[in-house]
């Protein structure tokens, strides 16, 4: 199994040269079993069967944009866990994932169990129930194909702290994104700091969006996901 184990490992360090990133042995394993459980979890979480695709689409897309998160990180949406498992693994932070799906974070809590990610708690909520508990909690507030930006923002500025960072990985139709959500951006109190484009050797262009938050949220936000959907601001 370990000599299995290796060999993808191998693929995960080439494909990472590839871009310019590097990670220490632990780290590269944890993530080649990641992406392993991932490719093999039965409600085929991910779209994506090809290991060494995995790790173009699933690795070197969240990391290449970043240049560090340490703290407390609140991911939404969080599907099988790609953003929050990966971040959790290469950076130093306690983070929770939030999913409404009973299948997919059952999944994802026997992974993360699995792999040891004492760093990681799994919730099945609805984001936007959590407001009392996490009101502003958090320093980092992530997702990656969950919603349109100014669906995303409501769901997830509440939960940010005062100058902490909300990071939304975007594809090319970002600035029309932005242009929608100026209303929600002046209600939540969040600036557009910094658009990070960038390109996988597919060619494939992404951009992630680093938004601040400057002030407190009102309590009225979140709404409720059927009012936010309904009425986006």
């Amino acid at each position: 199994m370990q000599r299995e184990i290796s060999k993808y490992c191998e693929k995960v360090v080439a494909i990472l040269k590839a871009y310019g990133l590097e990670l220490n042995e632990h780290k590269i394993e944890l993530i080649a079993r990641y992406l392993l459980a991932l490719i093999e979890a039965p409600m085929n979480l991910s779209g994506i069967d090809d290991f060494e695709e995995a790790v173009h689409k699933h690795v070197a897309d969240v990391l290449l944009p970043i240049e560090g998160v340490e703290g407390d990180l609140l991911d939404v949406g969080t599907g099988g866990g790609v953003l929050g498992v990966i971040l959790s693994i290469v950076f130093p932070t306690r983070a929770v994932l939030v999913d409404s799906s009973k299948k997919k974070t059952a999944w994802l809590s026997r992974t993360v169990e699995a792999l040891g990610l004492r760093n990681v708690e799994v919730m099945c909520v609805r984001v936007e129930s959590l407001a009392d508990r996490y009101r502003e909690s958090f320093d980092y507030v992530t997702a990656r194909a969950v919603a349109t930006l100014r669906i995303l923002l409501e769901l997830c500025v509440p939960f940010c702290k005062v100058e902490g960072s909300l990071l939304f990985y975007k594809g090319p139709n970002w600035l029309e994104e932005v242009e929608q959500a100026k209303r929600a951006m002046e209600l939540l109190k969040v600036r557009l700091e910094q658009n990070v484009d960038y390109e996988l050797l597919s060619g494939e262009k992404r951009t992630l969006l680093k938004f601040k938050k400057l002030a407190p949220t009102e309590p009225i936000y979140p709404r409720s996901t059927k009012k936010i959907l309904k009425r986006p601001l």
